[in-house]
């Protein structure tokens, strides 16, 4: 299970919360993937992961549009491309049935690609929003 670790706070309630939320999301397909649930509900969770990254990726990016992070094109490049794994995995689930361990491993990476997402490219700007707000 991921922790919340709090050097990820940004000061922005909107993004911390979607952070925390995603974070949250992905401890419960986690713990749903380690009992073994019914395959449906890990693909229907895996799917709804998948569109609150998204939805949070448009939300951060306007953020950073409105703070004039100057890499802001670049983290949103990275935004498209984590969608487009995210899009190609949940594809793949949705594919099989959940009889073989591989199935199952695909789904534990999505932790990977939220651990991913925090600590590599959102810690990229996390010191641009202190700067803007004053900290």
């Amino acid at each position: 299970m991921i922790q919340w670790p709090e050097v990820l706070e940004t000061g922005y309630p909107e993004i911390d919360g979607d952070h925390r939320r995603l974070v949250a999301e992905c401890n419960g397909l986690t713990r749903l993937a380690g009992e073994h649930g019914l395959w449906r509900d890990v693909v229907r969770a895996s799917q709804a992961l998948a569109q609150d990254f998204s939805a949070h990726f448009r939300a951060e990016e306007e953020l950073l549009e409105r703070t004039e992070f100057p890499r802001a094109d670049a983290h949103k490049a990275q935004h498209h491309r984590l969608e487009e794994q995210l899009n190609e995995l949940t594809g793949f689930l949705s594919s099989v049935d959940g009889s073989q361990p591989e199935h199952w491993s695909a789904v534990r990476s999505l932790r990977n690609t939220l651990l991913d997402v925090l600590f590599r490219h959102d810690l990229d700007y996390k010191s641009h929003l202190d700067h803007v707000a004053g900290r």
